[in-house]
């Protein structure tokens, strides 16, 4: 969040409180349940767990390390100064974030957990859970050959403390114990596998996309047995914002039903439709990974071929969040 926004200038704000008077945050303003976050993150990861890889209706805003206190930690109060840094949010389901990871953040044994004032070394501290931003998860994650019930293992040329790391979160999400999970993980799997074998390649191609769900064990499948066929980056952007045009479009549709027939519409819903628009625009404007040029100008062919109604009413949903960006 940057330092003009409300979620930057309450992390301005605690931080002062605190090395005024040492006081930490009592309680937080949830500024990252904001469209413009979620739309951030949507943007990142589509709308995909970023732990068990499920596609969901309802995911949460978690902090990967944790604001409030630790665990059973009592001794430490939490990385409270992280609570708005767009850098420590994820997107995860309800599961993940709250019935599994909830306040824990595991260090290795005998490793000092990181404080406000050693915060500048905090890439140093040596966490377990992986950071799918930061490690590379799809390199240290795999499936072995021919498993077709999609267990993830870690990769077997790891050394002792990565292999260690990766089962720690394997085992902490139940990504091999929870049976949706695995379930759907195994479908994945075998479908990449037929493709595969089929030389389905588009549909493999679309399958390996990184914002869709487990796409991990079908980039499985084609690096192993076609790595020169991964899709670019560029390709996984158009994807994405395909995606989440569709979405939008169809969310749109059903709010203008309701609107017809006079009938309210939810906060979540209105929510939801600005939180893909932000995911769009930022798309547009800053992807985390390809040509936004490409991005660009898919978007205007999409929009250029909507009817002039539809077209109108997205030009200015995208023009109001534009308005509210400069006002902030």
């Amino acid at each position: 969040m940057a330092d003009d926004g409300p979620g930057g200038r309450q992390r301005i704000a605690d931080r002062m409180r605190y090395e005024e008077s040492q006081a930490v945050p009592a309680s937080f303003r949830p500024h990252w349940t904001k469209a413009d976050v979620k739309g951030l993150l949507h943007a990142m990861q589509g709308r995909v767990c970023a732990y068990c890889g499920l596609t969901s209706n309802a995911l949460d805003v978690d902090h990967f390390r944790p604001k409030g206190a630790i665990g059973y930690e009592g001794a430490h109060s939490g990385y409270w100064w992280l609570a708005y840094e767009g850098s420590n949010h994820l997107l995860g389901c309800a599961v993940c974030n709250r019935v599994r990871k909830k306040t824990n953040f595991p260090l290795l044994a005998g490793f000092a957990r990181c404080t406000y004032s050693t915060r500048d070394d905090l890439q140093a501290e040596r966490r377990i859970l992986l950071d799918p931003v930061v490690d590379p998860v799809e390199e240290w994650l795999t499936i072995g050959p021919d498993d077709l019930t999609g267990r993830l293992i870690p990769n077997p040329t790891l050394g002792p403390e990565e292999r260690s790391r990766v089962q720690d979160s394997i085992d902490l999400f139940g990504l091999n114990l929870d049976p949706e999970v695995r379930s759907e993980r195994s479908r994945t799997y075998q479908a990449a596998a037929q493709a595969a074998k089929e030389e389905r390649w588009d549909d493999l191609r679309l399958s390996a996309m990184r914002h869709r769900a487990h796409s991990l064990a079908a980039r499985v499948i084609l690096e192993r047995v076609a790595p020169e066929r991964m899709p670019t980056a560029e390709e996984e952007l158009v994807d994405l914002v395909n995606t989440l045009w569709k979405e939008l479009r169809t969310l749109l549709d059903e709010i203008r039903e309701l609107r017809t027939v006079g009938k309210p519409i939810a906060p979540t819903d209105e929510k939801q439709m600005n939180a893909l628009a932000w995911a769009l625009i930022i798309l547009r404007t800053d992807p985390p990974a390809g040509d936004p040029s490409i991005t660009d100008a898919y978007l205007i062919e999409l929009l250029e071929g909507e009817e002039p109604e539809i077209r109108a009413e997205i030009v200015a949903l995208f023009s109001r969040i534009a308005s509210f960006c400069r006002v902030l």
